[in-house]
């Protein structure tokens, strides 16, 4: 076990190092060893899920192999892990900015530089190691946080050009310095103190729609100095998203306004010549009373401050709730398959408590599983109304320390939840390039969904959203056709999905399209409709899956679409497109789909995907060679993590063998073998499957040969499957086919062609008229005369078989048992020798005829 940590009472530039220096060890666990500050505290209250700090008494000590201590090299300040400094099979590794002392930790390896801040040493190291190491927006802000608290925002003596370098490198590399406001305090001088004090006793706040706009004036007639320094203070004091700030009397007024990045101060002063950009200006103002000044801002103010999103913008709904005698037991299978950390109890309606994955967890470990909820869950539960602002429940998540907002009416109904993810997610949205391409995307499917959707899909959701229409359902297109509309590709699996009943649902639409008929499966609340032989609609209840155990087949329950979508495999295949008469055309992502196409990447949607259903690990290879992306680094730990732990010899071969006749049927066969390769697949198939040079020249010979194959109507995947196993020997290759279910039939077949296959190539070698040809191939496999064809370099041998399979293979024998009797033969035991002698004969003449045979 490996485990990361940092001094007693950690600041930022503590925690911005743990986490940092985690990109170096990812297998390391984040540990505080004791108290923490602060800013600490209300960061972590915020983006715990994020970050993902166990606590000390969680960590069992014996089974620590490596320490990884930031931001101290003393033994006093790591708490109790100082105790394995002791030990000598424990590896310690230290990174520290502070100058050496008598009491530092001896005899380890220790990498100080002596920077302001701890966070610039760690991002130099990490930067050594890898020039092209990527942030994103949470590790790069808060690095930006280490940085200029350590620093005094850069006025510490201590402060040294490499800590100035790396937080330009951060900023350019998606630091948010907007945000480091929120957490990183800096000391006021006397004087300072004085005015801020009185700037906030004649303080006026303006709430409009949820944003506080702060207006404040002090009549003075001595000129004030550092208003940039103090306005920073009281807008992170008071929690304002604009605050303005008047200084002087009536000749000259010095004017200094900040907000955050929902308003446009600039705007708001554009009629006093003020300077600066829409999040920041100053300017002096002459000639104007103050308090009218005052009076005619406070007028912008209110005209100019656009309503936020609210939590009836961001909450889910409908809620999984459960009631007070609820078993603690069944609350912990809930939140296990569905991913919760907590769920309301409700009674009558009303939300009557709330307990937490942390109390069920307790619970379960001190037996009492048969308990009712109610013995365990909060009856105190912090709720919130659906015109609250983002800004008012991100201040309730972090003042209260809580991880859920259930959301409720007049009456105490619960109506939604809002989840600490959800804040964050709308706090930290996505790429604005990202993001308007997504608007635009929608925009075209809105207003010109001809341009986008093929026109025989077009009729066919008019239609849906007709049947939508009549029954008041929600109606999505999701899936694989959602992800290739955005990226331009064809594809006609057409996946619907209903919130309330799919086969309902299909049977009316099958009316409606005049449909020939409609299979239904009511264990899985699914239904296809089969409009034409070549056109069929997969239409599902939304649902949600568990696994009541990993690698077992899913369990299926009704559910929304937000559920839905969670059971899908990655992120890119997570997408739904409304088609109901409510909201046609609008995407929905919630879980960054969009985002990661963009990007080019495969992600899970949770950690145990690959746990679950191990299928999946074959499937990401699939998606990954199909397209030319990549695997997400969390992605591909979890991959990685679940094929050394075995979870693919879990499953049944059959369900493998199904997700590989699929990546072998695929484009990019040869990338997708790479992977398979890289990550040792083959090998949980069979240790001695070598994908080596010649095995890459067959696979990619037989990416040339599509036309072939569809002649001879064999499936591109079982000639993949055969060259993977040529090498094997016989009780190997015996095993592999059994396993994978393949017939006693095509087994035979397989050996006898495998043991002819040197005589064969032998015959052909001599082989000068098409009879030679036919006796050669005749007895044989077309998938063995195929794997010959792949295999054999000599262009005759490949134009002989090819001669064979296009003509010699379709020939039809022209003398027949009759036409020997008609010609005086007697049946006898040479009669079959006979005609086929004929039939040789057939083969070699030119334009042959009966009569043309018969007489030679």
């Amino acid at each position: 076990m490996e485990i990361i940590t940092c001094h007693i009472f950690a600041d930022l530039d503590a925690l911005s190092s743990m986490v940092l220096i985690k990109k170096l060890y990812p297998n390391g666990i984040l540990v505080f060893p004791g108290h923490i500050g602060k800013s600490v505290k209300a960061f972590i209250n915020l983006y715990q899920n994020f970050l993902q700090i166990k606590r000390i008494k969680d960590i069992q000590m014996d089974k620590v192999n490596k320490l990884i201590v930031v931001d101290t090299s003393k033994k006093n300040r790591i708490g109790l892990f100082g105790q394995l400094l002791d030990r000598d099979d424990v590896e310690v590794i230290i990174y520290d900015h502070h100058k050496i002392s008598e009491n530092d930790i001896k005899g380890r390896k220790i990498i100080r530089k002596n920077y302001g801040s701890n966070t610039t040493n760690i991002l130099e190291v990490l930067l050594d190691a890898d020039p092209n190491i990527k942030f994103d927006e949470i590790e790069a802000t808060l690095g930006l946080m280490g940085i200029y608290e350590d620093t005094g925002n850069f006025s510490f003596s201590s402060t040294t050009p490499k800590d100035l370098e790396m937080a330009s490198y951060l900023l350019k590399n998606n630091g948010d310095l907007s945000k480091v406001n929120e957490y990183v305090q800096k000391g006021l001088e006397k004087e300072q103190l004085e005015l801020f004090i009185e700037l906030i006793e004649n303080s006026e706040f303006i709430d409009i729609d949820g944003e506080i706009a702060q207006l404040t004036y002090y009549r003075t007639d001595d000129f004030i100095f550092g208003l940039d320094e103090l306005i920073n203070k009281i807008q992170y004091l008071e929690k304002s998203s604009l605050c303005i700030i008047l200084c002087g009397n009536d000749e000259r007024i010095n004017v200094v306004g900040r907000s955050s990045n929902k308003i446009n101060v600039a705007e708001i002063l554009r009629d006093y010549k003020v300077g600066g950009h829409e999040y920041a200006v100053s300017g002096i103002v002459r000639g104007q009373n103050i308090e009218k000044l005052y009076g005619d801002i406070k007028k912008n103010i209110e005209m100019a401050v656009k309503p936020s999103k609210k939590a009836i913008d961001i909450m889910n709904s409908p809620v999984k709730t459960i009631l007070k005698d609820t078993k603690i037991k069944l609350a912990y299978k809930i939140m296990y398959r569905m991913g919760y950390g907590g769920l309301p109890i409700v009674e009558e309606g009303k939300v009557a408590g709330i307990i937490t994955r942390n109390s069920v967890d307790k619970a379960l470990n001190h037996g009492f599983s048969n308990a009712p909820v109610r013995a365990y869950m909060t009856s105190e539960v912090i709720t919130a109304d659906k015109n609250q602002s983002i800004e008012e429940l991100k201040a309730l998540i972090v003042e209260k320390g809580i991880g859920r907002v259930p959301i409720v009416d007049g009456e105490g109904k619960i109506l939604g939840i809002v989840t600490r993810t959800d804040i964050l997610k709308s706090i930290y949205s996505k790429n604005p390039i990202r993001k308007a391409e997504k608007l635009k995307f929608e925009s075209e499917i809105k207003n010109n969904i001809e341009g986008v959707v093929p026109s025989e899909l077009l009729n066919l959701l008019k239609i849906v959203e007709a049947v939508s229409k009549k029954r008041g359902e929600r109606v999505f297109l999701v899936g694989g056709i959602v992800r290739d509309l955005i990226l331009g590709i064809n594809n006609k699996d057409i996946d619907i999905v209903v919130e309330g009943d799919g086969i309902k649902f299909a049977l009316e639409l099958k009316d409606m399209l005049g449909a020939k008929k409609v299979k239904t499966h009511e264990k899985f609340k699914t239904a296809v409709v089969v409009v034409q032989d070549d056109l069929k609609l997969d239409i599902a209840s939304s649902r949600l899956e568990y696994y009541e155990y990993p690698t077992s087949l899913p369990v299926v329950e009704y559910g929304n679409i937000r559920d839905d979508m969670y059971r899908r495999d990655f992120s890119i295949n997570a997408m739904a497109l409304e088609i109901d008469s409510y909201n046609f055309g609008k995407l929905i992502d919630f879980y960054g789909g969009y985002e990661d196409l963009a990007a080019k990447k495969i992600r899970v949607l949770h950690n145990l995907s690959f746990v679950e259903d191990p299928t999946r690990i074959i499937r990401a290879f699939r998606f990954a060679a199909r397209y030319g992306f990549e695997l997400e680094k969390d992605t591909e730990i979890f991959l990685k993590n679940a094929i050394t732990d075995g979870f693919l010899k879990k499953i049944s071969w059959p369900r493998v063998k199904q997700e590989l006749e699929i990546l072998f049927s695929d484009k990019n066969l040869t990338r997708g073998m790479e992977y398979l390769n890289e990550y040792k697949v083959f090998v949980e198939i069979n240790p001695n499957i070598k994908y080596d040079l010649e095995m890459k020249k067959n696979i990619e010979r037989l990416e040339t040969l599509e036309d072939l194959l569809s002649f001879v109507k064999i499936k591109k995947w079982l000639l993949v499957f055969l060259i993977i196993l040529e090498n094997l020997k016989k009780k190997e290759l015996d095993l592999v086919f059994n396993k994978f279910n393949f017939s006693n039939k095509f087994i035979e077949k397989y050996d006898y062609g495998i043991l002819m296959r040197e005589k064969i190539l032998d015959q052909l070698e001599s082989a000068d008229k098409n009879s030679d040809i036919y006796k050669a191939l005749n007895n044989i496999s077309m998938e063995i005369i195929i794997l010959i064809h792949i295999q054999n370099r000599k262009k005759e041998i490949k134009l002989k078989i090819e001669n064979y399979i296009y003509n010699l293979s379709k020939i039809k024998p022209l003398i027949r048992g009759e036409d020997l009797l008609k010609n005086g033969e007697l049946p006898g035991i040479e009669f079959k020798e006979k005609l086929r002698v004929y039939f040789m004969k057939q083969l070699d003449i030119e334009n042959p005829t009966k009569e043309k045979i018969l007489k030679m």
